[in-house]
């Protein structure tokens, strides 16, 4: 009997992938992406510069500033979750999607020199990286243009994969994505273009399917209380939790990796902390349960459990919410819609300002916290996040007829990434202005991935 899938899981396989075991476990994550139906992606990085020129006010500056920042820094670890949408028993009663979940953590090396900023590398180890196993085990690559010895087959086995995803045209998922995006491009396709028009033309066509980033979804149209990956994370995983147990559409996932080599296994049951049950009302940390990120790092006193943060501020809602009812109950009559629509925007700004409040925050490691997050899990909590978006957020078919956005119903969350400290997305499509750069055209055209040469690239 086929196995029937979790709604309620409480531990994630990781597979931690190295070169000294890359060429065990590439033929079978290459079948896994060409066997997907949509991946999500996540970066550690070495470092990422000064935050304020990350988030200056015009995003043609943000995406230089961005830019210098990849040609400088590096990719030290890669993750890659790949779910496959699988079909249901023809019996079941209750509306529900299940998913073959595959999760890999590679560990990489950049060859060339790069910069490494002591406050990332202290934040990484204090969160359990281990440096001396990435300089021992890391798989390498070189960044920019390809090169002749490049191109010889076996010589980058990172940028071949990365490859292979562009070539299996899946939709891509990221959380606060332009910064992966940029750091992707110029470390395993191809150099940087000087300008933002000519970087979106590109990865248009490097993603047909869609690009997707739940930090997005989870601010604009989900409108979580907050939206830094892990909260987003356990925000859906209670929420699919209870749905099941309702017998409402849910999620349900079925880990394939159980049995295989370098397992790591990531524990992320409900209710299981040690904290929230010795403790049911902890003080909470208002910078963490705002941002993700605390400056006081492991040595805050406060509580950084993510249960009792989604507790307290699913308790401060429903305060609003009965405060809101019984002064629309007073004032029937008296204008009351304008004064529920006053604060609506209010609430809507407020988390916005919140945001903003991170520009000197390291934001990719917003996500990472206390429980020691790695590159594959992180992958793993945004693209699960979508799988439930997609129940939670649009029309999505018991058996689409593709997971392009058409076919999932998802038009209204593709390609837009989140901007920082910014009230609207950056647009993901192609201009009638900008063309595509030379080296992705012909990238793209030696490696024979265009469906129609004639009316693609420049």
């Amino acid at each position: 009997m086929a196995p029937t899938g979790q709604a309620d899981f409480n531990r994630v396989p990781v597979v931690n992938v190295h070169k000294e075991n890359l060429a065990q476990h590439q033929p079978g994550l290459v079948q896994d992406i060409q066997a997907c139906d949509f991946l999500a992606i996540d970066c550690e990085l070495s470092g990422l510069g000064d935050r304020k020129k990350l988030n200056a006010p015009t995003i043609d500056d943000r995406y230089k500033n961005t830019c210098l920042v990849a040609k400088t820094r590096s990719v030290i670890s890669l993750g890659l979750s790949l779910f496959r949408l699988l079909p249901n028993p023809p019996d079941s009663s209750v509306s529900h999607w299940t998913y073959s979940v595959k999760t890999y953590n590679l560990l990489v090396l950049c060859s060339e020199d790069y910069i490494v900023e002591p406050a990332s590398l202290q934040f990484l180890v204090q969160h359990g990286f281990d440096f001396c196993s990435q300089y021992r085990l890391g798989i390498g690559y070189n960044r920019g243009n390809d090169t002749s010895e490049n191109e010889t087959v076996g010589k980058q086995p990172l940028r071949e994969i990365f490859t292979e995803i562009v070539g299996a045209k899946k939709p891509l998922v990221l959380h606060n994505g332009l910064i992966d995006l940029i750091f992707l491009y110029h470390n395993l396709w191809a150099a940087l273009p000087a300008q933002l028009g000519t970087f979106i033309s590109d990865i248009t066509e490097m993603f047909p399917a869609g690009i997707y980033d739940t930090k997005y979804i989870a601010d604009y149209v989900s409108r979580t209380q907050a939206s830094f990956l892990e909260f987003v994370f356990r925000k859906e995983q209670k929420t699919n939790a209870e749905k099941f147990a309702k017998c409402r559409p849910h999620v349900k996932l079925i880990f394939d990796q159980e049995d295989m080599d370098c397992v790591e296994w990531r524990l992320c049951g409900l209710n299981s902390d040690p904290e929230a049950a010795s403790e049911p009302n902890p003080e909470v940390c208002f910078s963490y349960a705002h941002h993700g990120h605390c400056p006081a790092g492991t040595s805050c006193k406060l509580s950084h459990n993510i249960d009792s943060i989604i507790k307290q501020t699913n308790e401060e809602q429903d305060k609003k919410r009965r405060k809101r009812k019984n002064e629309d109950t007073e004032n029937t009559g008296n204008g009351s819609e304008e004064k529920l629509a006053k604060t609506d925007n209010k609430a809507i700004k407020d988390s916005k300002d919140d945001e903003s409040d991170t520009a000197g925050v390291d934001t990719k490691s917003a996500a990472r916290n206390s429980g020691g997050h790695r590159a594959g899990y992180d992958a793993f909590m945004t693209a699960f996040s979508f799988s439930t978006f997609l129940v939670h957020q649009t029309q999505l078919p018991a058996v689409p007829d593709s997971f392009l956005p058409a076919g999932i119903k998802a038009d209204r969350l593709a390609n837009k990434i989140y901007l920082v400290c910014k009230d609207f997305p950056l647009l993901v499509q192609k201009s009638a202005f900008s063309k595509c750069s030379v080296q992705h055209d012909s990238k793209m055209r030696r490696l024979g991935l265009y469906d129609n040469d004639d009316n693609q690239g420049m």
